[in-house]
C-alpha cells in the first residue's frame, strides 16, 4: 500500500521544489524484493473530466518521469517512509511560462513489476492570478445524539471520537489553528448543532456509560469535549468566523412542516438559540442557514425567509443549474422566490469537489484527498482564469462533518492559502458573482419524514409537555428537561429509526404520568354525613418536592356547592386539605367527580369520591309525608267507592 503523508500544495517559479513523503507499508504476506517507487508526470489537463479521470486512471502519458529507489527489502507488515524531491524548474513536463494541474503518479515497484499506485495533483502557479475565484466554504459542526433521557451514554462512538480526537474534535481543532495563524481572519462559516454543543457539556462534567461505569470529569474524553468547547468559543470571537445555528436537534424541516408540527419548529428554534448562546456566550448569525440533512422544499424557503434568512447553504444537487459555455464549472449559487414575493440566495457547493471528498479511497488517504480536492478547484481556476470584465467566477464547498481526522488541517490549510481562490463569507458570495444567479425552483419530491402514529405521539406528548408548564412554578428545570427531550425526538437521526426516538417520548411521558397521578386528592375513604350541609375535605396528592399551581373542580348532580365547586390551589408539600361546603339533595349514596386540573383547563387527573348521607332533609321529609297523605286519600276514597252498593 502506498499512502502519501506529505506533499507541497503548489510550487511557483520562486519556490519550484516539489516535496512529496510517502509511506509504504507491504500489507501483503511476501516479502517485496527490490522496492524503488517510480514517478510519472502526466500532461497538463485541460478540463475538469480529465483531471478526474487522471485521478483514477493515472496520466495519459509521461511527461516526466524517474525512479527512486527504496534501498531495502520490505518484510510482510513492514513500512517505509520514501521522500521524493522534484525540481519543478528543471523537469521538462511542467511549463515554466504558464500555471496548471498535472497529474503525478507514484508507482511502487518490485523487480520491474507494478505493485500499488496513487494519483496526485501537481499545482503549479506561474504568476499571481490577475482575477482570483471567489470561494465560500463552510461545514456543519453536529455529533449524533450520545446521550440518552437520563444522561447515560448511549453511543460509545462519540466516546471514540472524543478518546482518539477524531470526529468534531478534528474538525473544531483546524478550524480554530486556521484561525490562530492569520488573525487578520480568513472568512469561515460554521454551522453549528446545539445539540452537538449540549452532547459536549454533558460529557465535559464527567458520565455514566450504559454499562454502568462511571467516567469521572477528569479523564481523558471529558476534558477532550471542554477543549472542544473552549475552542467552539473563542472561533465564535473570530472576526473571521460567523456561526449560525440550526434548530436544536436539527430536525428534516420540510417533514415537521409537512407533517403539520410546524409550531414545534419554533421551539426548536428558541431551544438552539438559547442553548447556542448559554454555551458559547454569542449570538448565532440569522442571515445564513443551512437545512439540516440538506432538505428543504418551497414551504421551507418560505419559512427560513419569514425568519430572515438571506442565503441558504444548499447540496450540490438542490437544484438544476444552467450548463454553462464550453462546458466550465456550473454557477455555485441561484434564487429562490418565496411567498413574500421576496428572494433568497441558494448557494450550491461544486459537485466535482464534492464527489472528491466522498470518494471512500480518497478519505483513506487525507493528504492525497485534500491535495485532489485542491487540484479540482485549480482545474476549475485554469477553465477560465482571466475572464472578461462583465464576468466574476464563484465556487463554493460544503466540508462534510464526517471527514477523517487527518484531512482537516490539510485540507483546511490549502483553502485559505491557494493563490487563485480570494475567500469570502457564505452570504457575501452570490452578490460578488458575475452574472448574477439566476431563479431556480425546490424539488417537489415527498420529504423523508416520521410515520404518522410517531406524528400523533409526537403532538399528543407536547400538548401534556403544554400542560405540566402550565403547572409548574418550580424548579424550571424540570420543564425545561421535558422540552428538550421532545426536541430531541425530533432529531433527524430518527426518521427511519424511531424506536430510538421513542425512548424520549416515553421519558416524558413517564415524568408526567408519575407527577399528575400524584396530584390526585384522596378519594379512596367514603364519606357519611349526618347533616345535610357539611363540608367536604380533600386530601391533595404529593408535588414531589415541586411546586405547582393546579385548579380542583367537583362535579356532581346530587350535591350542590354552596361556596363554588372550584379552587386554586398551590401545592408545595403532601397532604393539603382543601374544603367545600356542600348540601347533599337527599339521603343515601352520591357520588362526585373529582378533576385536577391546569390553569389553562387540561384535565391532569380525574377520581371519583363516595358520599353517604343519613340525615334526613325536612323539605324532602315534607314532600314525601305529603305525597304520602295524598296516596293515603286516595286510597281511602277507591276503598270506600268499593264498599258503597
Amino acid at each position: 500500500m502506498i499512502r502519501l503523508i506529505g506533499q507541497t500544495a503548489w510550487t511557483t517559479p520562486e519556490e519550484p521544489l516539489l516535496r512529496i513523503t510517502l509511506k509504504i507499508t507491504n500489507e501483503g504476506g511476501s516479502t517485496i524484493t527490490e522496492p524503488v517507487v517510480g514517478w510519472t508526470l502526466g500532461p497538463k489537463v485541460t478540463s475538469r473530466v480529465q483531471y478526474e479521470t487522471a485521478l483514477d486512471e493515472g496520466p495519459v502519458f509521461p511527461a516526466s518521469a524517474e525512479t527512486v529507489p527504496v534501498l531495502a527489502d520490505l518484510a510482510p507488515g513492514a513500512s517505509k517512509e520514501v521522500k521524493i524531491r522534484i525540481d519543478t524548474s528543471e523537469t521538462g513536463g511542467i511549463a515554466q511560462d504558464d500555471s496548471g494541474v498535472y497529474p503525478l503518479q507514484l508507482e511502487l515497484r518490485s523487480q520491474d513489476q507494478p505493485i500499488a499506485a496513487v494519483t496526485t495533483a501537481a499545482i503549479h502557479i506561474f504568476q499571481s492570478p490577475r482575477k482570483p475565484v471567489l470561494f465560500s466554504w463552510w461545514t456543519e459542526v453536529a455529533t449524533p445524539v450520545a446521550f440518552g433521557p437520563d444522561g447515560t451514554l448511549i453511543d460509545p462512538g462519540f466516546e471514540e471520537a472524543l478518546q482518539s480526537r477524531s470526529g468534531v474534535v478534528a474538525q473544531v481543532d483546524a478550524i480554530a489553528h486556521l484561525l490562530r495563524a492569520d488573525r487578520s481572519g480568513p472568512p469561515v462559516d460554521v454551522v453549528v448543532s446545539p445539540a452537538a454543543l449540549d452532547q459536549l457539556r454533558q460529557a465535559e462534567d464527567g458520565y455514566q456509560r450504559s454499562d454502568g461505569t462511571s467516567v469521572p470529569a477528569d479523564a481523558f474524553a471529558p476534558r477532550v469535549a471542554n477543549q472542544t468547547l473552549e475552542k467552539l468559543v473563542e472561533i465564535a470571537g473570530d472576526p473571521g468566523a460567523r456561526l449560525h445555528a440550526m434548530p436544536f436537534a436539527a430536525p428534516r424541516l420540510p417533514a415537521l412542516l409537512s407533517a403539520g408540527l410546524g409550531a414545534h419548529l419554533q421551539a426548536q428554534w428558541q431551544m438552539g438559540d438559547e442553548t447556542f448562546e448559554r454555551i458559547l456566550g454569542d449570538r448565532p448569525d440569522p442571515t445564513v442557514a443551512r437545512p439540516p440533512g440538506l432538505a428543504f422544499d418551497q414551504a421551507t424557503v418560505d419559512l427560513l425567509e419569514s425568519r430572515g434568512v438571506t442565503t441558504i447553504l444548499g447540496a450540490a444537487d438542490s437544484v438544476e443549474r444552467p450548463p454553462q459555455p464550453n462546458d466550465f464549472a456550473l454557477p455555485p449559487a441561484a434564487t429562490l422566490r418565496t411567498a413574500s414575493g421576496e428572494s433568497v440566495s441558494l448557494l450550491l457547493p461544486d459537485p466535482g469537489a464534492q464527489a472528491l471528498l466522498a470518494d471512500p479511497d480518497l478519505r483513506k488517504d487525507p493528504v492525497l484527498a485534500a491535495q485532489a480536492v485542491l487540484g479540482e478547484l485549480a482545474t476549475i481556476w485554469r477553465e477560465q482564469p482571466v475572464p472578461d470584465d462583465e464576468t466574476v467566477r464563484g465556487l463554493a464547498l460544503d466540508l462534510f462533518p464526517d471527514l477523517p481526522a487527518g484531512i482537516w488541517d490539510q485540507l483546511l490549510r490549502r483553502l485559505a492559502g491557494a493563490p487563485f481562490l480570494e475567500p469570502i463569507h457564505a452570504e457575501e458570495l452570490p452578490l460578488g458573482v458575475r452574472p448574477r444567479p439566476l431563479p431556480a425552483t425546490p424539488g417537489t419530491a415527498a420529504p423523508e419524514g416520521f410515520s404518522p402514529e410517531y406524528v400523533d405521539d409526537l403532538a399528543a406528548t407536547a400538548r401534556r409537555v403544554t400542560a405540566f408548564e402550565a403547572i409548574l412554578v418550580e424548579p424550571a428545570t424540570d420543564a425545561n428537561f421535558l422540552r428538550r427531550s421532545m426536541l430531541y425526538a425530533e432529531a433527524s437521526q430518527y426518521i427511519g429509526n424511531e424506536g430510538s426516538g421513542r425512548i424520549w417520548i416515553d421519558a416524558v411521558n413517564r415524568v408526567i404520568d408519575r407527577t399528575f397521578s400524584r396530584l390526585k386528592p384522596d378519594t379512596t375513604r367514603r364519606l357519611t354525613f349526618t347533616s345535610p350541609t357539611a363540608k367536604i375535605p380533600l386530601s391533595m396528592g404529593d408535588p414531589g418536592g415541586r411546586v405547582l399551581n393546579v385548579r380542583v373542580e367537583l362535579a356532581s348532580s346530587r350535591v350542590d356547592f354552596l361556596d363554588g365547586n372550584e379552587r386554586s390551589v398551590r401545592l408545595d408539600h403532601a397532604n393539603q386539605v382543601i374544603t367545600f361546603k356542600v348540601e347533599l339533595k337527599a339521603a343515601g349514596p352520591s357520588n362526585v367527580d373529582v378533576f385536577v386540573m391546569s390553569p389553562n383547563g387540561a384535565v391532569l387527573s380525574r377520581s371519583v369520591l363516595r358520599l353517604r348521607s343519613t340525615a334526613v332533609n325536612p323539605t324532602a321529609l315534607i314532600i314525601t309525608i305529603g305525597a304520602g297523605l295524598v296516596l293515603v286519600g286516595l286510597w281511602s276514597r277507591r276503598l270506600f267507592r268499593r264498599r258503597s252498593p
